[in-house]
């Protein structure tokens, strides 16, 4: 297995394995190598829904999502987004966010497994969570630093988040779904949020993944934050998702015993 850090200033491109045989020696060094670099990227993986939930529990226990018509039948883990209706959620998340930043508890990972590729687009881009709290002004990292953010539902978060592994703060904003920032008027908030959103997408911050056939894609939610591209029914496309679920993630407990990353 080789490790090869991206151009981006994180995120990792692992080569040379086969998710379907993974020792336990192997294992651990993708969780490590997520904790180093928030994002991996396996090319040309060819794992059946089966296959695909047993590569994602190498990160921790899964959520379950209700049956739809368009989910795959006896795997409730996995989560289909896709370009058109009949094969899986669409129209999904085409703003920053983090997956899961909804629930009190928030999700920790996510996974996906790109299953029919599209002709043309439908790239995510990838930004560094970490990254984007430390280059802010210092007057607006000030600011932030002991606000909370308040999601359309109620729940509350803080929008600069120690990592809960380590302890690194980043900032922690789920821009389509968060109602305002705690303590601020409407114009206020909203203005905070659109200009940390400008800075989620400021130059050479961005990794745009291309998709490709067979692409796994790990991304540590609490590190890196997704933003999905417009693409037409005309161009087909399925992405198999799977997630962490909030108490799941092998950092929590005996699941980080033996880790070769230390915190901070």
């Amino acid at each position: 297995m080789n490790v090869i850090p991206m151009a981006a200033g994180f995120g990792a491109r692992i080569e040379d394995i086969d998710l379907t045989g993974l020792d336990a020696g192997a294992r651990e060094t993708l969780r490590v190598a997520l904790l180093e670099h928030g994002l991996l990227v396996v090319p040309a993986q060819a794992l059946d829904p089966q296959a695909q939930i047993a590569a994602s529990e190498v990160f921790g226990a899964l959520e379950t999502f209700p049956p739809t018509p368009s989910q795959i039948p006896g795997y409730p883990q996995i989560f289909r987004v896709a370009s058109r209706a009949a094969d899986g959620h669409t129209e999904v998340g085409r703003y920053w966010h983090s997956d899961g930043s909804f629930r009190t508890v928030p999700t920790p990972i996510s996974v996906w497994h790109l299953e029919v590729q599209p002709e043309q687009g439908g790239d995510t881009w990838f930004v560094d969570l970490q990254a984007a709290y430390r280059s802010l002004p210092e007057q607006i990292k000030a600011q932030v630093r002991d606000l909370q953010t308040m999601h359309r539902n109620g729940v509350l978060h803080p929008l600069v988040i120690p990592h809960p592994r380590t302890g690194v703060a980043g900032l922690y904003l789920n821009i389509g779904l968060t109602a305002g920032i705690v303590g601020m008027g409407r114009e206020e908030s909203a203005a905070l949020i659109a200009a940390i959103d400008s800075h989620f997408s400021r130059e050479g911050a961005v990794y745009r993944h291309q998709w490709q056939a067979g692409d796994f894609v790990v991304a540590d939610n609490f590190r890196i934050a997704h933003r999905a591209t417009p693409l037409s029914p005309s161009q087909r496309r399925i992405l198999n998702r799977t997630t962490v679920r909030g108490d799941g993630a092998f950092w929590d407990g005996a699941r980080v015993a033996g880790s070769r990353l230390a915190a901070g």
